[in-house]
């Protein structure tokens, strides 16, 4: 296994929108379930505004507060599908807005949990400030939840690892998205493409994603040494670390 998909881990996985989560890293979320690890996922928002597409062309559109309803329920399958538990903070989209008391509630879920890794955005998502408005609040509380003389309830925790998953389909040059890990999935792409199909209020993500997914495995096979991989997701790495990266050139299996 690589540094990343190891046995037992404690996964925090935080999301802006409902699908984040799982058109970007349900391969790696079922891969490290898969070797025991404990993966919760927080959603920022239900993306009720702007991540809903096949609801709003509807002719008679829901309410909001029926798109959320309908998102939950979404959400709840792909992450039941993927073997990890999730929760909504409900606090809308475009914009997502992370202020004090946000940001120290984030605070406390670190703590509560423990995590030892965290997954979010790409913190240059540029082109959807939504997600870098979530991976900047991420970041911020990974680097103060081992802190005593921040007086959030709980005892600080260990800072964990912070690994970044893909921009926006399609927008990974503007952005400036340059992989440094990637994970093989190939042996769950059929489970996270089902779980992207409870998804059915973005219709397009389960043949998009894996498009993307087969062509992340080029990458992987050329510059990773991943010789085989079929199906694959990619991620930076916050920091780098005193062993190096966990493959030639830099790149993790």
């Amino acid at each position: 296994m690589s540094d990343l998909i190891r046995e037992n881990r404690r996964v925090l996985v935080f999301s802006a929108h409902a699908a984040d989560f799982c058109s970007r890293a349900g391969g790696t979320i079922a891969r490290l379930v898969d070797a025991g690890g404990t993966v919760h996922i927080h959603d920022m928002s239900y993306g009720e505004k702007c991540e809903s597409p096949a609801l709003w062309a509807q002719e008679t559109p829901p309410s909001i507060d029926e798109i959320k309803r309908i998102r939950s329920r979404e959400m709840a399958a792909a992450a039941q599908t993927l073997g990890a538990t999730l929760d909504c903070l409900d606090w809308g989209d475009c914009p997502l807005v992370v202020d004090v008391d946000r940001q120290q509630h984030l605070l406390r879920l670190f703590r509560a949990f423990q995590p030892d890794l965290v997954l979010t955005h790409w913190q240059d998502d540029i082109l959807h400030p939504d997600h870098m408005e979530c991976t900047r609040a991420v970041i911020w509380a990974s680097r103060y939840c081992f802190r005593p003389g921040v007086a959030i309830n709980g005892p600080p925790c260990p800072s964990p690892q912070v690994v970044m998953y893909e921009t926006t389909l399609g927008t990974a040059p503007v952005a400036g998205f340059l992989p440094s890990l990637f994970v093989d999935i190939s042996d769950v792409q059929a489970r996270k493409k089902e779980a992207l199909r409870h998804l059915v209020s973005q219709p397009d993500l389960p043949d998009r994603y894996e498009l993307l997914a087969a062509y992340r495995a080029l990458e992987a096979q050329s510059t990773a040494w991943m010789k085989g991989c079929q199906f694959a997701e990619a991620f930076v790495r916050l920091g780098t670390e005193a062993a190096g990266f966990s493959g030639p050139g830099g790149f993790g299996p």
